[in-house]
């Protein structure tokens, strides 16, 4: 009896052993796969919610899968599939998440009533896998408290292209930055002639995307009367060191 035992408790501390050495090797992962941006969304009169986000990840083979695990209780996990948007600079693509609920629905009712989201990335690929778990912390974001009822995080970016419009001849745009010091310059670099001739705009701080205060809102309005078509690129300044979203080198375009 002694003997089993003895046996059975080498069994088990064996298999203790593999299985921590089997996790540490499944979570090593360098830049293989890294969040971009991810955002909570609230509607409260149809009781909607949003949770969605944007992925890149290396491309290492023609097969892979992306998923998100996620919890809102910090007890039960669940998962979301990510989809396959388009390459960025040929050897990297981006993915993008996303599920809501109303109140007229009962799809992913683990989002009623949010107040957190925690979630990590896994990728899988040639029988890898691969993570971004926030350094082993997790991502976390929640609710925003105040108007806008949408709450963003940055992943790797510093500084990432938010939405864009031209009409009647009026270029208005938003970005979002990470807040590193509160001394910062926020630029646009645009184009109404595909390069030709160039300039730059300053935008301006509209305040916090989060309860955190890690994220912050610019936004420009420039006048470009008689444009059909603006190409840009937006640009951040902190600290001395300055980050560019130019989409992967192939600017961004609004017409």
């Amino acid at each position: 009896m002694k003997a089993m035992k003895k046996l059975f408790a080498g069994l088990m501390m064996f298999t203790l052993i593999f299985g921590v050495s089997f996790v540490g090797s499944a979570f090593a992962s360098g830049d293989e796969v890294k969040l971009i941006d991810s955002d909570v969304s609230v509607i409260y009169k149809p009781g909607y919610v949003g949770f969605s986000g944007n992925v890149d990840v290396a491309n290492l083979g023609p097969v892979k899968n992306v998923t998100i695990h996620y919890t809102t209780d910090n007890t039960t996990w669940y998962n979301t599939s990510a989809n396959y948007v388009g390459p960025t600079d040929g050897t990297r693509e981006k993915w993008h998440f996303g599920i809501s609920r109303t109140d007229a629905s009962t799809d992913h009712n683990e989002l009623k009533n949010l107040s957190f989201i925690k979630f990590a990335i896994e990728y899988e690929v040639n029988g890898q896998v691969y993570w971004d778990n926030n350094g082993g912390a997790n991502y976390y974001n929640e609710v925003n408290h105040t108007v806008p009822l949408s709450s963003v995080i940055l992943g790797a970016p510093n500084v990432v292209n938010g939405s864009s419009t031209l009409s009647n001849g009026e270029f208005n745009g938003t970005i979002y930055v990470k807040n590193l010091n509160p001394t910062k310059t926020v630029k646009v670099t645009y184009t109404t002639d595909n390069w030709a001739t160039t300039q730059e705009a300053f935008a301006t701080y509209n305040g916090s995307l989060n309860n955190f205060n890690s994220v912050e809102r610019w936004s420009y309005s420039i006048n470009v009367p008689g444009a059909t078509d603006v190409k840009y690129s937006v640009s951040y300044t902190v600290g001395g060191q300055t980050y560019l979203d130019n989409n992967y080198g192939h600017n961004y375009e609004v017409n």
